[in-house]
């Protein structure tokens, strides 16, 4: 169960390469970045400025981003027990959580490059815009700025990371395509419709009160990402008015949920 550096690096270094040889990754790529200009454009958000195209972004992303991280994630695993891969694995080095380890950061590093481009037209509508939304938001602490869209963007990418891990536990749980098709199937209408909808009822029941509401949302990565990007980017006032603790506990649930992910699929990847 050891963690050794150079069995991570070298895994993550293969996986790195072999995604980016998939000509499928490159697709799902130029998939998100065409849907993203079109919401730039369609959503008029483009012509205004970075946070308009950011406003116009964020509920589509929280569908988007999970699916691009599923579609990075959910077969590495199988893909590596049907060529015996990871029968190799579990007779000598390297460790079952080496193996994890690497593979999650190389998906991860492939997985932020994909959003980074995905996302690049949105960068480039609010470039175009010019200073058309600086005064539209002049009154507000924080104007119109390409850093507001960059933190959007690295948000997304948190959000798609913890995703990521999610999706390699359900890879390192089953033995079939079938199988892995109905995990993330099912794991995504969890994260992106049941964990809310829980919440939700749990609220109605009056078991949580309305003052600790916006904690509990962070228990949802999808809120949690929606949350932050409410707080940090859309309103940015909002952190320096109170809301940091809301911020810690929203970016404390992205990373729990890429722990649980990552620990799960040490723990299945093989059977000792």
């Amino acid at each position: 169960m050891n963690l050794d550096r150079r069995h991570v690096e070298a895994i993550a270094r293969r996986e790195v390469v072999t995604v980016a040889r998939t000509r499928a990754s490159w697709f799902l790529t130029v998939g998100i970045a065409v849907v993203v200009s079109g919401l730039a454009v369609l959503g008029g958000g483009g012509a205004s400025g970075y946070l308009p195209v950011v406003v116009d972004l964020s509920m589509p992303a929280e569908v988007l981003v999970p699916l691009l991280a599923f579609a990075f994630g959910y077969r590495v695993f199988l893909d590596d027990r049907r060529s015996g891969e990871l029968a190799v694995h579990a007779i000598m080095p390297p460790s079952r959580v080496s193996v994890v380890t690497g593979v999650f950061l190389g998906r991860a590093v492939v997985l932020a490059v994909a959003l980074a481009l995905g996302f690049l037209p949105g960068f480039v509508a609010g470039a175009l815009a010019g200073d058309a939304g600086g005064a539209l938001y002049a009154t507000q602490r924080g104007a119109d700025s390409p850093l507001l869209y960059l933190r959007f963007v690295s948000l997304a990418t948190l959000y798609g990371i913890s995703s990521l891990a999610l999706a390699l536990a359900v890879s390192a749980a089953v033995r079939s395509t079938r199988a892995a098709l109905a995990g993330v199937f099912g794991l995504g209408l969890m994260l992106l419709v049941g964990i809310d909808l829980g919440l939700f009822g749990a609220v109605v029941s009056g078991l949580v009160g309305t003052e600790s509401l916006p904690v509990a949302l962070a228990f949802s990565p999808n809120a949690a990402f929606r949350a932050l990007v409410l707080t940090t980017v859309v309103d940015v006032a909002t952190v320096s008015s109170g809301g940091l603790g809301v911020v810690l506990a929203n970016v404390a649930s992205l990373v729990a949920w890429t722990i649980v992910g990552v620990s799960g699929a040490v723990v299945t990847v093989w059977d000792d």
